[in-house]
């Protein structure tokens, strides 16, 4: 399955589980809605870098960058980060992730080989670890 596939189905069943939760609460009158042309979500088509610039509007594809493995992703127009494996999507997660590393002393890296939310206990040499388990030296 190409990437552009997989981000497709990934978004689709985001967006069903999002639309599925929404329940109604009283009867009401239909209303007309009007499509906007700029409402589209469009798949990005440049790649993301490996540093921690700021990239919007860009995808990461783990097979093909970086060490050739761990997760592809894409960011969205606005910097969320949306991988191709749900398991890292659960934002609670990524916030607890965030907390214990923080309270554990270590500083905040970014974006480290092409792996998003990173932190790194810093010495002599800097231990890395990301949000989807990449770790790695320096």
């Amino acid at each position: 399955m190409k990437l552009t596939d997989k981000i497709i189905a990934v978004v689709a069943v985001t967006a069903g589980f999002l639309l599925g939760n929404a329940t109604q609460t009283s009867e009401a009158a239909p209303v007309e809605v009007e499509p906007v042309a700029s409402a589209t979500w469009r798949l990005p088509t440049r790649p993301c870098t490996e540093d921690d610039s700021v990239d919007r509007n860009c995808y990461w594809d783990a097979a093909k960058r970086g060490n050739g493995k761990g997760y592809s992703y894409v960011v969205d127009v606005r910097g969320n980060v949306i991988y191709l494996n749900p398991r890292l999507n659960d934002e609670a997660a990524r916030l607890k992730f965030n907390n214990a590393q923080f309270k554990a002393g270590k500083e905040w890296w970014g974006t480290v080989d092409g792996h998003r939310f990173c932190w790194a206990k810093v010495g002599d040499t800097s231990y890395v670890t990301c949000f989807d388990g990449y770790k790695t030296t320096s």
